[in-house]
């Protein structure tokens, strides 16, 4: 009788109970902090591409190379940069003028993407994406 009376040890008990619950919340808070970090990071990169294209730089391909690089050689990023011309709401060759004297609209849409592989979570796609305006 005096055994089950006796408290000692209580406290070891619960914590050997409560401790996997404690660990799994730290490693799934560890993983989104993670996966949050690697999309500011693809944030950042699109950004970058915006502003060498605010910087005059209008090549597709040369904006999608710094985009890459900026990247710092992260695995599996892919990344897309496509120039769109309109007149007004109209979708026109970027070769064509809106008018006599009216170039048409350039867009550039910057964007990014990445795998990401968590402890916990399962592998989804990060994704950035930037429109930029040019003229």
């Amino acid at each position: 009788m005096r055994f089950f009376r006796d408290d000692r040890g209580v406290a070891a008990v619960e914590m050997a109970l409560v401790a996997p619950f404690l660990i799994l919340g730290l490693l799934l808070m560890l993983d989104v902090g993670i996966a949050v970090k690697e999309r500011m990071d693809l944030d950042h990169s699109t950004r970058s591409g915006a502003q060498a294209a605010m910087a005059n730089v209008n090549e597709a391909q040369q904006i999608a190379d710094l985009v890459t690089a900026s990247t710092n050689g992260a695995p599996g990023v892919t990344v897309s940069v496509v120039k769109t011309c309109s007149c007004g709401s109209v979708a026109v060759q970027c070769t064509s003028w809106c008018s006599a004297k009216v170039p048409p609209s350039v867009f550039l849409d910057i964007s990014a993407s990445k795998p990401h592989a968590g402890f916990l979570l399962p592998v989804f796609t990060l994704e950035s994406e930037t429109h930029v305006q040019i003229r």
